[in-house]
């Protein structure tokens, strides 16, 4: 009997997604990974697949499915601009090979192999019940499947608005002057979200306090403080070189990946910073808008903002998503705190990452914010 017609494709990124993605696709019939495309990496080949860039690949017309999360849509257009004509992006390449999620969810920050761990039932039912619009239920109720199944059909897809600052939830709605803090700063990405934001809606920004404690992210901080101070002059820009804790103190800090830098009490790899609590810090200057992604730590952040939360209801946008149980207690953290949120619930990453919880101080409770 003649045998099938072989579909020859290539992935799109050598990491260990890209390893993921060909080990789940490697023993399908009628699908051929033909090569492994990578503008980046230093590796010359994965599992006997040749590791190219893309320019010198002469068949434009070769699907490619793109391995890489986050920033995918952003290489399926540059790899269109190049004329390659079937390029799939993330969420794509997963609705064309479901079986990809069963590797990938347990390299997710959330995911426990225990499933009463991933989902509280009476947790979430209470964070359900502090949502305030049907989008924020109804991604919740999302969520809760897909943690559960694992159902393709059930595939959160990221929200293409600009994370911290999206149209449909009324943060900066409420302000007319900025008082930012960053809490896990990076490298001042958000910063540049801020500013353009604050320019789209005419939001004067008073000041932005950035926390980050990675050396290797603090120069190209400091850069990106800089250049944003000399375009907006009213703006006080500064950085802290500290991670934010539930009280000032010395940790120890993981730096291994500066992405995903977090503070670590037994890894070997680690190095002695100092945090801070942002009562300790900022308390006086009454922050209104506080942003958090500090890789697993904002329980503790959350515990050293307490003041500045009760006394101040300043606006918050605090990510869920990298330990299973933040889905719901950090929400019912920040209640206790201080009741007066309407809180809104969105996903901006791949595979739930940068799921982002926004806390917007109800009407009553947003005179001090502008005083």
């Amino acid at each position: 009997m003649e045998g099938l017609l072989m579909t020859e494709i290539y992935i799109f990124g050598a990491g260990i997604q890209g390893e993921i993605f060909l080990n789940t696709i490697k023993p399908l019939p009628n699908i051929n990974p033909i090569g492994i495309i990578d503008g980046f990496s230093n590796k010359t080949s994965v599992q006997g697949l040749a590791v190219l860039r893309p320019e010198p690949i002469a068949n434009k017309d070769v699907p490619i499915y793109i391995s890489v999360g986050l920033i995918s849509s952003k290489i399926k257009a540059q790899l269109l601009s190049q004329g390659f004509t079937k390029v799939y992006d993330f969420t794509e390449s997963l609705h064309a090979f479901p079986a990809i999620i069963e590797q990938l969810k347990v390299h997710s920050l959330w995911f426990d192999q225990d499933q009463s761990k991933r989902v509280d039932g009476a947790g979430i039912e209470q964070f359900r019940h502090l949502l305030s619009d049907d989008k924020s239920r109804q991604l919740l109720d999302q969520i809760v499947r897909f943690r559960t199944d694992f159902d393709i059909a059930d595939y959160p897809i990221p929200d293409s608005q600009i994370q911290y600052f999206c149209e449909d939830v009324p943060a900066l709605a409420t302000l007319e002057r900025i008082r930012f803090i960053d809490a896990g700063a990076y490298i001042g990405d958000t910063l540049e979200q801020l500013f353009f934001a604050a320019d789209k809606y005419n939001k004067v920004i008073e000041y932005c306090a950035s926390f980050e404690p990675d050396t290797a992210n603090l120069t190209r901080l400091s850069r990106t403080s800089a250049k944003l101070s000399q375009t907006n002059s009213s703006a006080h820009i500064f950085v802290y070189p500290a991670g934010v804790w539930s009280e000032s103190a010395q940790l120890s800090f993981d730096a291994s990946q500066n992405t995903s830098s977090k503070l670590s009490l037994d890894s070997l790899d680690a190095t002695t910073i100092n945090c801070v609590a942002l009562d300790d810090v900022v308390y006086s200057a009454k922050p209104n808008f506080i942003k958090m992604d500090v890789e697993g730590a904002e329980v503790a952040a959350l515990n050293g903002a307490r003041n500045i939360i009760q006394d101040y209801t300043p606006v918050l946008a605090i990510c869920l998503y990298h330990t299973p149980s933040d889905l719901w207690k950090i929400p019912a953290l920040i209640n206790e705190m201080n009741p007066n949120y309407d809180m809104y619930l969105r996903v901006y990453g791949d595979m739930l990452l940068e799921t982002v919880l926004y806390c917007v101080p109800k009407p009553s409770a947003s005179t001090l914010q502008n005083t």
